[in-house]
């Protein structure tokens, strides 16, 4: 098997001087309620969209259901960042800080400085309209890792193409029910990687996301778009950002 560093897939993503680092901010085919839920990673591997966004994709098992999620950790012209209308900051990816902070609380290394392994696995095609083999470069380090997962249930428009190939998508008036893993936590004792970092030794920010968030559906279709009943989907993606993280998260400990 060959190994292939992900200097060939991340570590060409553009990562400016001044982005805000993260903060804890409160902000699969089924839907899981809104909760805070132990996961073990089956499989995680890069991928691209096909107008250049990096991402990254997780098969996690939980409860005993397979979840799959996708992460997009760069918009289209490879940076990992964006700008906050609100503060004119730059802060990184909600996909980013999600999957960093994987990275980080399982195999203690940022996402540039994971390697990744080509691997045969079966996932679906829609044109085969079935799961075929196919090849995925794999974060096998990530693989047999345990986390908690934030997971928000939210609503969301169904958009259509405006034309054929257009590439522009509108709501289509229908919305549908999504699952966004919105935070990561340590497995053992539910701390975040600003947490870790900052030397809280136990953890407060699951609690306080808990007591704000459980059960409840986030609603995050445009409401000037008319909407109709929604159907069961599945999402994508995390919060907020401050503090240059350490290549070693675990090493902020000593």
């Amino acid at each position: 098997m060959s190994l292939i560093s992900l200097m060939s897939i991340f570590a060409t993503v553009e990562t400016a001087a001044d982005v805000e680092q993260e903060k804890d901010v409160l902000g699969g085919s089924f839907i899981l309620d809104t909760d805070v839920y132990d996961a073990t990673i089956k499989l995680a591997y890069a991928g691209e969209s096909k107008r250049g966004s990096k991402s990254l994709t997780i098969h996690a098992d939980i409860n005993g259901k397979e979840v799959r999620h996708t992460f997009y950790v760069t918009n289209k012209q490879g940076q990992n960042f964006y700008v906050n209308k609100k503060t004119d900051k730059k802060e990184f990816l909600p996909g980013w800080n999600a999957a960093n902070a994987l990275c980080l609380l399982i195999a203690d290394k940022e996402l540039p400085a994971m390697v990744a392994e080509e691997k045969i696995v079966k996932l679906y095609d829609f044109d085969a309209k079935a799961e075929v083999p196919t090849k995925v470069q794999a974060l096998t380090e990530l693989h047999g890792g345990r986390v908690k997962l934030a997971i928000e249930k939210q609503l969301v428009d169904v958009n259509q193409e405006t034309a054929p190939n257009s590439g522009v998508y509108v709501p289509s008036g229908k919305t549908r029910e999504q699952n966004e893993i919105v935070k990561v936590f340590y497995a053992e004792d539910g701390r975040t990687t600003t947490e870790i970092r900052n030397n809280v030794e136990q953890a407060e920010f699951l609690q306080q996301w808990v007591a704000r968030n459980k059960g409840k559906i986030s609603d995050r279709t445009d409401k000037k778009a008319g909407t109709s009943a929604g159907a069961p989907g599945v999402g994508g993606g995390i919060l907020g950002q401050a503090q240059k993280p350490a290549n070693s998260l675990f090493g902020a400990k000593a």
